[in-house]
């Protein structure tokens, strides 16, 4: 195994250092610093120790995780992420991951959760109350909002990831600005009588109430997926200037600034808001803080318009990602219509790619479900992702043995990929050993579905490249061929076995 050659990208390397940096900030901060961090600190029984120990490991998880990654794109310098690195590792069976992995992306890759949450607070920053609206006119805005984004992506994509660059920069403006207001009250005099500082050393490592493993755990996994989005960058790898440097910078750097305004927050949550008040509030504590600081009605509506800025981002970075992916699946030819949605036509980019998630978005928003059907289809889109993510983990160990001349350009240490495949395994055999069929009733639990859809996907390659070319006596074989605008795609031509024994013909 050698250095897989870099394929330049028709979309031409435009992604700075600066730019990488905030789509990694775009990804990880939405709406979840401002919902999980109360879980956290009760599952931790109300120990701040414990509460920034739990935040302490979820941010190495992304760093570690980052850098495995980044030995991956350093060998593997491909658009795609694990779409392009697992191919290589597990070339074996011929084709079956690409098609497993590739079906699967496309169908459960999609952002319905994060659009319905734009709609209900983009609603609720302009003052309408909860009561004023209903759950399908939040649908209605999302829809609209990742419309309107998908076709300005189609139109001029290099503006909107300025725009999302520049969007970045204000986010982690705006959450250290509120986050440093934590940091005035610690410096306060005592008797300063607007905020009362309730973060004391005497109880720093007191446990106010029963904390279980079971429910520690439970709080590095809320942290874990608080951070999680960093893997995204990696799909558009084919984009980004002297990739190898720009992330040397942009993994650390970025997780960096995202752990410290975490940090800050978090901070500001366990100074202005009493300990109690966190072990028993039901609201988001985002909005405890916010009223706390500007009143009711000002900071709800406060709030509200900073989670859906924050939102706003992540679809944006979100959906660009998205669609990149989706082209690096097209262009590998085994799907219908593949030739046809991967084109660059009539702008630059592609209008199949972008149009698949809208399309599958707009039908999970707009058929009737249940209200719990929108979380079972992240966790459908979540849980085979962890299993992949472990497969890409170890794969690094595989490259290493089948080619251990090869030096990356970044290398994960081994400590990282060890927390990371078994953060991985632990993620994948834990829903599978002890189900939690309470989450979701009167649906199948979702690691069995997830499971069983994997199945599907599979039968789809072995039709294709096994039962189907016995069944009717054909051969498939691979072509390339070169767009106009140099990008390379995959046609698969049937030859007729015309006589046993001959060579193929055309079909």
């Amino acid at each position: 195994m050698t250095h897989v050659s870099r394929e330049e990208s028709p979309h031409g390397r435009h992604l700075g250092v600066t730019d990488v940096i905030m789509m990694i900030v775009q990804r990880i901060i939405g709406s979840g610093i401002f919902a999980v961090p109360s879980m956290i600190y009760k599952d931790v029984g109300g120990s701040p120790a414990l509460f920034f120990l739990v935040w302490i490991i979820a941010g190495y998880s992304s760093y570690a995780g980052l850098m495995c990654y980044a030995e991956l794109g350093s060998i593997i310098p491909r658009s795609g992420g694990l779409k392009a690195f697992l191919p290589v590792i597990y070339h074996k069976p011929y084709m079956m991951i690409n098609v497993v992995y590739g079906t699967y992306i496309l169908v459960f890759g999609s952002i319905v959760s994060n659009v319905i949450i734009f709609g209900e607070y983009f609603l609720s920053a302009l003052g309408y109350s909860q009561g004023e609206f209903t759950k399908q006119h939040y649908k209605t805005v999302g829809i609209v909002f990742l419309g309107g984004l998908c076709l300005m992506l189609l139109i001029h994509t290099r503006f909107v990831v300025k725009l999302q660059t520049i969007m970045g920069i204000v986010k982690i403006t705006l959450i250290s600005s509120v986050s440093l207001i934590g940091i005035f009250v610690l410096a306060l005099p005592s008797n300063e009588p607007k905020f009362t500082n309730n973060i004391h050393t005497s109880d720093f490592f007191t446990i106010k109430t029963q904390i279980t493993i079971a429910s520690f755990i439970s709080a590095v996994m809320k942290a874990i997926f608080s951070c999680n989005g960093w893997q995204s960058i990696y799909n558009v790898l084919d984009e980004i200037k002297d990739p190898v440097r720009t992330m040397k910078i942009a993994a650390p750097s970025s997780i960096f600034l995202i752990q410290l305004c975490f940090f800050l927050i978090n901070l500001t949550y366990l100074i202005i808001i009493p300990s109690d008040e966190l072990l028993e509030t039901d609201k988001l504590v985002g909005l405890v803080l916010f009223e706390k600081l500007f009143g009711n009605s000002l900071g709800r509506v406060i709030l509200s318009s900073l989670i859906a800025f924050s939102v706003a981002g992540n679809i944006t970075t979100g959906i660009y990602h998205s669609s990149r992916v989706n082209q690096e699946i097209f262009k590998e030819g085994f799907l219908p219509f593949s030739r046809t949605l991967v084109k660059n036509y009539p702008f630059k980019s592609s209008p199949g790619s972008l149009l698949l998630p809208l399309l599958i978005t707009a039908s999970f928003l707009f058929v009737p479900t249940t209200s719990s059907i929108f979380s079972y289809v992240i966790n459908l889109d979540g849980y085979p992702s962890r299993f992949f993510f472990g497969l890409a983990s170890y794969g690094i160990l595989v490259l290493r043995r089948r080619k251990p001349d090869v030096v990356p350009g970044i290398k994960a240490s081994n400590w990282e990929i060890g927390f990371i495949i078994s953060l991985s395994t632990f993620m994948v055999l834990g829903p599978l050993l002890k189900p939690d069929n309470s989450r979701f009733p009167g649906l199948p639990n979702y690691t069995y579905v997830s499971l069983c859809l994997l199945g599907v996907c599979t039968l789809y390659w072995f039709f294709m490249f096994k039962i189907g070319p016995k069944l009717f006596h054909y051969e498939l074989s691979e072509k390339h061929e070169t767009l106009n605008d140099g990008m390379v795609i995959t046609t698969w031509e049937k030859l007729k076995d015309t006589i046993p024994g001959t060579s193929y013909g055309s079909v």
